[in-house]
């Protein structure tokens, strides 16, 4: 049996010592504005577990969906990261494209709204391999401290041209520590549910303090559990897989 080890998704993260408030508040306001919509095509683009995913499907349909989980998780971190305040919003309507630099592989991204919340329409294609098109909605964001609370909510389908595809559900918040410095400035918590054509479903946790875990199932047998955390990596383990 396979025993799928998923790549590290966020680094260690070291907390700087407390800071005043009105410091912090100070960071928000002038960090610099990094386009949420370009951001989040240059992380569409990193496509590697969407490839591991494709090896998978055929043989074991169940790895192939944790892969594309793993593929979300990382899709969120690098879309969040060194976002600190508030982002650059493209105008409503404005199609961005960028283009990745192997396999002529292309993500599109519409900006559909700025309030009352934030949303966009986004679309990956890999040529041969996999085509990715979903909506990402930013519906809350707070305050706190010396961290910046944002709830983004994703919805992915994704269809691989071998006949495989999965669809993933996901409720996430992104937490930016302003004063952050040293380790991974944004972390991410909450919660994924999964399924594909292969009538496996699946539900994956994120806690606050990045431990992860879940399961996939197919009928009434678990196929394989999710472990570890996103500080030290995560594992999917199927039943009968070695330590």
């Amino acid at each position: 049996m396979l025993n799928l080890i998923l790549r590290r998704v966020v680094g260690a993260a070291v907390i700087a010592g407390g800071a005043a408030v009105a410091a912090a508040g100070a960071r928000y306001a002038a960090s610099r504005r990094i386009n949420a919509a370009e951001r989040l095509g240059e992380a569409l683009l990193e496509t590697e577990r969407l490839e591991e995913a494709s090896r998978y499907s055929a043989a074991e349909s169940e790895a192939a969906l944790a892969a594309c989980a793993a593929y979300l998780l990382d899709v969120a971190h690098r879309a969040a990261a060194g976002i600190a305040g508030p982002p650059a919003l493209d105008p409503v309507g404005y199609e961005r494209k960028v283009q990745g630099d192997r396999g002529g592989s292309v993500a599109t991204i519409i900006t559909t709204a700025h309030e009352p919340e934030s949303r966009w329409q986004f679309e990956l294609e890999v040529p041969g391999v996999v085509r990715v098109s979903g909506s990402r909605r930013l519906t809350s964001s707070r305050f706190t401290g010396s961290k910046v609370h944002v709830r983004t909510p994703d919805t992915i389908s994704v269809r691989f041209d071998n006949g495989y595809s999965a669809r993933i559900e996901s409720d996430l918040e992104f937490t930016a520590a302003l004063l952050k410095v040293v380790g991974s400035q944004t972390s991410i918590h909450g919660s994924a549910h999964l399924s594909d054509n292969r009538e496996n479903v699946g539900r994956l946790k994120i806690e606050p303090n990045g431990e992860v875990s879940g399961t996939i199932t197919r009928g009434p047998d678990i196929v394989g559990r999710f472990e570890g955390s996103l500080v030290d990596g995560i594992t999917f383990r199927q039943p009968g897989a070695g330590p």
